[in-house]
């Protein structure tokens, strides 16, 4: 599949190894103006090509162009193998070692579920399913060239599985470990997928560094996130086989003991916090101009009559663009478009803050779909942090709408968040909204609670 939107980003990846003389630009692409000041300024020529007729040379249809020197073909070589769209590299680009390694850790992971299911250890073989889909996630990330997203593993953030791969004595009652013939063979399996991931970690790192600078520190972030997991779960492996007194450790009880106390005496303030990730409100006029037909919902939200929409959009900015953005329905009277700081400046906008509705004087983008782009003159904003209420939790709370309060969320790196706007409605259902920015600055996990202050 071509690319539809070219970028900067995507050329920099696309001319890792060698500047091409020519890009050809396919007439149902749009090149970004931050895109063509790179390919200006490295002197590339660039190409328009008719869609009808494709690139041609010589009267020859052309089928795919080599990112490294910018060759045309009509049939791809043998030598090259497709990095994204019809860009060929060679089969030793430090991207398809990348992509290579990460399929052997699948490939060893499906092995080692097969092992684990068959002397019925099911629930450890869920665990590493996991593993396995976040390890598709990163595939997907890398070649469609989208953000990844930020998430929790076994029910951990990762503060927490940072705290426990580090501090093993407080959370197993174990040293670190000392890899032996003599362990457990699930144990050292485990092991033997830490250590292939730590080699996609390192093949990321040569794969994703210009000149000293890293374009990818999400995907690198996420593998050794991996890492330290499979390390937690060597660590729970170890602590199961452990002769019986040598793993006591109180310390890890009175904490625990002390966190459901503390929830207990604060319970009648809990609030529900909930992480709102980029998203889009069609006007009713724009969802059949994007998609030709009325929005077909996926699954509910957690506000009433809200819900997720099979449909997804790409977000296009000066700078760069949002791919697979949700659409959130029913409907709207008006567009709005949804996004964080971070999303701001990968697409090289400046939204206000302003709380949902509020769209007046806002920034402009382009949306866009495989049937349609439009450009919204106004409505993209960064969500304010909000909070739901029914009037019931209201009263017992002891605001009223239209409220500012104060909520402290998280544990590790608990934060306060100051003017907090409360809506109440007899629709809502009690949860504070947070973007994702705020969401890693608290150590965000799903079924987090915050605390009325």
């Amino acid at each position: 599949m071509t690319e539809k939107i070219i970028t900067e980003s995507f050329l920099r990846k696309s001319f890792l190894q060698e500047i091409p003389e020519k890009f050809y630009l396919q007439e149902s692409q749009i090149l970004t103006p931050a895109a063509a000041q790179f390919l200006s300024e490295r002197r590339v020529q660039l190409l328009r090509v008719g869609a009808d007729v494709g690139a041609s040379v010589a009267g020859t249809k052309v089928k795919y162009v080599a990112a490294e020197g910018g060759a045309t073909y009509t049939v791809k070589p043998e030598h090259l193998t497709q990095l994204t769209g019809n860009q060929l590299v060679s089969k030793d680009h430090p991207r398809i070692i990348f992509r290579g390694l990460l399929d052997q850790f699948q490939a060893e992971v499906f092995l080692l579920q097969q092992q684990l299911e068959g002397a019925g250890d099911f629930a450890l073989s869920q665990n590493l399913g996991e593993l396995l889909e976040r390890a598709r996630a990163i595939l997907r990330a890398e070649v469609i060239g989208e953000a990844l997203e930020p998430c929790d593993l076994l029910g951990f953030s990762a503060a927490e599985i940072r705290d426990r791969s580090h501090q093993t004595q407080k959370y197993f009652g174990l040293e670190h470990l000392e890899i032996s013939a003599e362990m457990d063979p699930t144990l050292l399996a485990l092991n033997r997928l830490r250590t292939l991931v730590r080699q996609v970690e390192l093949a990321a790192v040569t794969a994703f560094t210009l000149d000293g600078h890293v374009e990818r520190n999400d995907i690198i972030q996420a593998l050794n996130r991996l890492s330290s997991v499979l390390y937690v779960m060597m660590l729970t492996v170890a602590q199961k086989s452990a002769p019986a007194g040598e793993t006591v450790d109180n310390r890890t009880v009175d904490e625990i003991v002390a966190r459901v106390m503390a929830k207990f005496s604060a319970a009648d303030k809990t609030i529900p916090v909930e992480l709102s990730a980029h998203h889009v409100h069609l006007s009713a006029e724009d969802v059949e101009r994007l998609f030709g037909q009325e929005l077909t919902p996926l699954r509910e939200l957690s506000q009433p009559g809200q819900f997720l929409c099979q449909e997804r959009v790409q977000l296009i900015g000066p700078a760069g663009t949002l791919d697979n953005i949700a659409v959130l329905g029913p409907a709207r009277g008006k567009t709005q478009v949804e996004i964080s700081m971070t999303d701001a400046r990968v697409l090289g906008v400046n939204p206000p803050i302003r709380q949902s509705g509020d769209t007046a004087g806002s920034a402009t983008l382009q949306i866009a779909t495989a049937r349609d782009t439009l450009t919204l003159e106004e409505g993209l904003i960064v969500a304010a942090r909000h909070l739901h209420a029914h009037p019931d939790d209201a009263e017992r709370l002891g605001f009223k709408d239209k409220d500012l309060v104060s909520v402290r969320v998280g544990d590790l790196r608990s934060i306060v968040f100051e003017s907090v706007l409360v809506r109440v409605n007899k629709d809502y259902r009690l949860a504070m909204h947070i973007d994702f920015d705020e969401g890693n600055a608290c150590g965000w996990i799903p079924e987090m609670t915050g605390i009325l202050v």
